[in-house]
């Protein structure tokens, strides 16, 4: 955990989110055109968050289709069932984020990428525990603000100055520790 965290998954959640801003025009232009108006051609910092709405939305719903952490274990401390099912205390549970965030009673259209849906009333209506990118609970990522300030800022500098491109075929998703593109993603970069 101590050497992933904070560096892989945020490297992981940048690499997917550049992708899926890659292969839709109207998000890249959408984003270009807030990065603009509210940097006005300098750098971003912590102030700008609250008006970075957009950036925050596109890096909210990049994780939910591509979480880094795409499952977590948990171990049962007692005796329980789970829909009937006995679950033994010890047993080791697995959550996993990557279904979660394809369901489609939680998420219409699960597979498209849609940072607009993630206004105030959407976000009101989810079930607590059906956006998970960082897990939950008491082991719940300690860095989950950190990070998620890390990736709007990171976003909206490159954004400010660069566009990242990739061709149309999709990466393959490989789950180790975390989930990555197999193979890597190479991409082309040009200056605005």
């Amino acid at each position: 955990t101590m050497l992933l965290a904070g560096h892989e998954t945020t490297a992981l959640a940048l690499t997917w989110t550049w992708f899926l801003i890659s292969q839709s025009p109207e998000v890249a232009s959408r984003l270009e055109a807030e990065v603009d108006r509210v940097l006005d051609g300098r750098p971003p910092d912590v102030d700008d968050l609250p008006r970075l709405r957009y950036t925050e939305r596109m890096v909210t719903e990049s994780m939910r289709i591509y979480p880094p952490a795409y499952s977590f274990g948990r171990e049962a401390l007692e005796d329980d069932q789970i829909l009937g099912w006995p679950v033994p205390a010890g047993t080791t549970l697995f959550v996993f984020p990557w279904v979660l965030h394809r369901d489609s009673r939680f998420y219409p259209d699960p597979l498209r990428f849609d940072p607009d849906r993630w206004t105030e009333a959407f976000q009101r209506a989810l079930p607590r525990h059906a956006y998970l990118p960082f897990g939950s609970g008491p082991r719940m990522c300690i860095g989950r603000e950190f990070a998620r300030m890390e990736l709007v800022l990171i976003v909206a500098a490159i954004a400010q100055r660069f566009r990242l491109e990739w061709g149309p075929e999709r990466p393959i998703p490989m789950a180790s520790i975390t989930l990555r593109p197999m193979g890597g993603l190479q991409a082309i970069v040009r200056r605005r």
